[in-house]
């Protein structure tokens, strides 16, 4: 009896179809007698189940923010995943440099945020709220208005009554995020 195989994305390492298999991901060139490739993503990585959808998201831009994973003591902590050039999957949750003081920039369930929040003699209070105006930003929106100062494109927002506008977002003079 032959059976369907979901395919999920194509491969980081060789470029073939990306499976669904009973413990996560694999690569359908792993597979037989003697497999090409070793890549496989395990479908629970920091005590949270990825979805076939963020794994397919995953594969295809080879990064992707998630919340709602845990530690074993069960805080939970938003990441950032990332493919090494191995395959194997890296968590972080530094975004990028802080453009107002240089320091590092980390992401949070709510916002980006500076380490130097706390810093004694110069406390640094750069933070983008991760929805801004009715709109959740994406890695990529994010990544791009910590770097260039500005979103590529207009994004959807929304007023107190519900309008929807399109808008731009980036900073002022001070580094706070506003309406471009």
């Amino acid at each position: 009896m032959d059976s369907e195989k979901t395919i999920i994305g194509q491969c980081p390492l060789c470029g073939g179809n990306v499976v669904k298999t009973l413990k996560g991901y694999a690569c359908e060139n792993s597979f037989g007698d003697q497999p090409s490739c070793s890549f496989f993503l395990f479908s629970t990585i920091g005590n949270r189940r990825i979805s076939d959808a963020e794994a397919g998201e995953f594969l295809s831009k080879k990064k992707i923010l998630l919340d709602g994973f845990a530690t074993k003591e069960g805080k939970c902590f938003t990441s950032i995943l990332l493919f090494n050039p191995d395959g194997s999957v890296n968590m972080t949750s530094q975004i990028g440099t802080c453009p107002k003081c240089g320091g590092t920039l980390y992401v949070g369930s709510r916002s980006v945020s500076c380490n130097n929040f706390k810093h004694p003699e110069n406390p640094c209070k750069f933070t983008i709220w991760r929805n801004t105006s009715g709109h959740d930003f994406s890695l990529e929106e994010l990544e791009a208005l910590i770097s260039s100062g500005a979103t590529a494109t207009p994004v959807p927002t929304y007023d107190n009554q519900g309008n929807c506008q399109q808008h731009r977002f980036g900073f002022n003079d001070n580094k706070e995020i506003i309406r471009l």
